[in-house]
């Protein structure tokens, strides 16, 4: 029998996990084109960009490390599965919707909203699963991590200013000058932590870890990690009614899985190929704030001003 490290063996991981991947997407992709008015221009061209010249981006920034990464420590993927489904069932699923019950004002629902996801996606899982123990030397110096972090950041939102719908957001809120020299920062800050440090601890230092642990293969691993990414968002989308936000009046199941891999999990390709080469939190944390600044600057505006 071969070991998880053997050639052979991170082989076959990474082409079964790349298979599931690629079935799972295209599945989504027809199911989700059988939609009125569907198109495949919009998920195949999100799908090239982030899920092809991102990932690329982030490979040639963290070429030639001077040691390469390589996780130590005893995988537990089961725990952790476990975990991760009953987190999206019952937090991103049922939990939010009751908080929104409970608390239905701003600022005091997001700050309720991060003090559950810190609970649920950072204590928690590093009490139960990291016990992993770093070994060796970083694979970067400060100085890549910086130019890794601007690059990318530069390319995130050069594709958010021309493609997403922030800008728009912002300029039909019109804020002054002077709300948009705190909100700025400050909005950056708290997509750095709610966005960057909840999910990035999950779904990258402990699922994808794991998978790499299990698997011995970073393939697999970044594979697994982005599909489950995109996964554990099915339950909010069907439950919460965040399909409206995309003109969806009814999702069903099957609809909220398929659009949660066909446009949510190739977001995490990029931060998994980074993870993988450098596992730096230090990088992907802000960078991830970096990635929501703009989607989320006008919402952050309205619900800490009261504006409409």
């Amino acid at each position: 029998m071969h070991s998880p490290s053997s050639p052979g063996t991170r082989r076959r991981h990474a082409t079964i996990a790349l298979a599931v991947a690629a079935l799972a997407y295209l599945a989504s992709l027809y199911v989700l084109q059988r939609l009125p008015g569907a198109s495949l221009a919009d998920p195949l061209f999100l799908f090239a960009v982030i899920g092809i010249a991102f990932p690329a981006l982030a490979w040639a920034l963290t070429r030639k490390p001077r040691h390469p990464p390589r996780p130590q420590g005893r995988a537990r993927l089961p725990g952790v599965l476990v975990y991760l489904a009953a987190f999206s069932l019952l937090i991103l699923g049922w939990g939010f919707s009751a908080l929104n019950q409970a608390v239905p004002e701003d600022p005091a629902q997001s700050i309720a909203k991060l003090a559950l996801k810190l609970l649920t996606m950072v204590v928690l899982p590093a009490w139960l699963f990291l016990r992993l123990r770093e070994r060796g030397q970083a694979p970067f110096g400060a100085r890549r991590l910086w130019l890794a972090f601007v690059l990318m950041s530069l390319a995130y939102l050069a594709m958010q200013a021309v493609f997403g719908r922030g800008l728009m957001s912002l300029s039909q809120l019109a804020p002054a000058a002077t709300t948009l020299a705190w909100a700025i920062p400050l909005c950056f800050v708290w997509q750095t932590v709610e966005a960057g440090l909840c999910e990035e601890l999950l779904f990258r230092r402990v699922l994808q870890e794991h998978f790499a642990l299990a698997t011995g293969s970073q393939v697999a691993a970044i594979a697994w990690a982005s599909l489950l990414f995109g996964l554990a968002h099915a339950p909010g989308l069907y439950l919460r009614g965040a399909s409206l936000l995309e003109g969806v009046a009814a999702p069903t199941p099957g609809w909220a899985i398929a659009y949660s891999i066909v446009m949510i999990a190739p977001a995490g390709i990029a931060f998994g190929v980074l993870w993988a080469r450098t596992r730096s939190l230090w990088l992907i944390v802000p960078l991830h704030g970096m990635v929501d600044l703009i989607p989320q600057l006008a919402p952050f505006i309205r619900e800490w001003t009261g504006a409409a």
